[in-house]
């Protein structure tokens, strides 16, 4: 197998989890709620600890191995303070669309990861797929709930077909690695770290509110089930 069907093959079937996710909500909606809003929240935070465990444990880590430290952390908070930016514009246009961003902003750049190390650490890049396919799958599932439940329109009604794009995404993104970057990249560093504070941001302002519930700890335990998915991935490539 070429290095570039390796790519398409792995950053396909991670993407893939993400319409696999929104797959499963849309067939909960069509039956009427069969998840319970205990699993649904439990699914919400397991999600949640994923995203946290992806930035904590990939983008953080990898993207300061190639950016001095004052750049690093400049470029978090620059993300962070960009995507309160982009929230608040979407809160105003009554578009709640921040899980399917957060999506987006955890896989997009480890996709790009991917691609980067595959011909020099294909181990990494396999594992990177797992992490990447654990994670999308409750984040798909979130992001089209989200979505669903708090918007009309296009973007609604042809929701699934959107979620689709990630299976062409996540190789194009791949690819998009591949070409350009070494895994020492300045640029794919800040990127990561860019991405990393954006995803921390929607985390505390979005994904753990979603979440919280009061007198009801166990579904709260999902954020701990979903960082260790990402520190277990961490720790077998790292």
């Amino acid at each position: 197998m070429t290095v570039i069907l390796q790519i398409v093959v792995l950053a396909g079937l991670a993407g893939s989890a993400a319409f696999l996710g929104a797959l499963l909500s849309y067939y909960d909606e069509l039956r009427g709620s069969l998840i319970n809003d205990r699993l649904r929240r439990g699914i919400v935070a397991f999600g949640g600890g994923a995203l946290i465990g992806a930035a904590a444990l990939v983008l953080v880590p990898h993207g300061l191995e190639s950016q001095p430290l004052w750049l690093g952390a400049l470029s978090f908070v620059a993300g962070g303070y960009i995507f309160l930016c982009i929230d608040r514009f979407l809160q105003r246009r009554q578009t709640p669309v921040s899980q399917l961003v957060a999506l987006m902003l955890d896989f997009i750049p480890e996709a790009i990861v991917l691609g980067a190390v595959i011909s020099g650490n294909f181990p990494m890049a396999l594992f990177l797929t797992v992490i990447m396919a654990t994670q999308n799958l409750p984040e798909g599932f979130n992001a089209y709930s989200e979505v669903r439940k708090s918007h009309d329109g296009f973007l609604r009604k042809h929701l699934l077909q959107i979620m689709a794009l990630s299976i062409v995404i996540g190789p194009l993104a791949a690819l998009a690695g591949f070409a350009a970057f070494e895994m020492d990249s300045l640029i794919l560093g800040t990127i990561m770290t860019f991405c990393a504070g954006g995803i921390l941001y929607l985390v505390f302002e979005d994904v753990a509110p979603a979440a919280a519930s009061k007198g009801d700890w166990y579904p709260d335990f999902g954020a701990v089930l979903g960082f260790t998915v990402a520190l277990i991935g961490y720790g077998l490539t790292g």
